[in-house]
């Protein structure tokens, strides 16, 4: 009978730290591969990353700078489509650096008369973060 009591009390600290359970997968993975899909084009990909990141250099906040700036190396996708997403691949490890460029991506010049959908890959090619936007009123 205590068995059935203790689960419950270990989950709970689990739960309520915003960790989740081991396998749970980051926010939008229904709308993001859960990996790193195929980069087309390459040369392409890092040369855009490298306007966002300069973008982030000069207009982004001092967090956003910590996570953009030395960490993204490539940007691809069909961001500016309806249904569509872009891509980011980073070297973070954790959602919250990941969630910051999201937002970052987001909010980028290239993309200020568009509603953006990102998915932010980190090391291993795994999926970290999927930004939606809110839905349109």
């Amino acid at each position: 009978m205590r068995a059935k009591w203790i689960l419950p009390l270990l989950l709970v600290p689990v739960l309520l730290s915003g960790c989740g359970l081991m396998g749970e997968e980051p926010q939008g993975d229904k709308v993001a591969p859960p990996e790193l899909p195929t980069v087309p084009n390459e040369g392409m990909a890092g040369s855009t990353s490298e306007s966002f990141t300069a973008w982030v250099k000069e207009e982004g906040t001092e967090k956003q700078r910590r996570a953009v700036v030395g960490h993204v190396s490539m940007t691809w996708g069909d961001w500016k489509s309806p249904g569509e997403l872009g891509f980011v691949l980073t070297d973070h490890s954790e959602k919250a650096p990941a969630q910051t460029v999201a937002e970052a991506f987001a909010t980028w010049e290239d993309n200020a008369d568009t509603t953006v959908r990102a998915a932010v890959y980190g090391k291993g090619g795994k999926l970290l973060f999927a930004h939606e936007p809110p839905p349109s009123k």
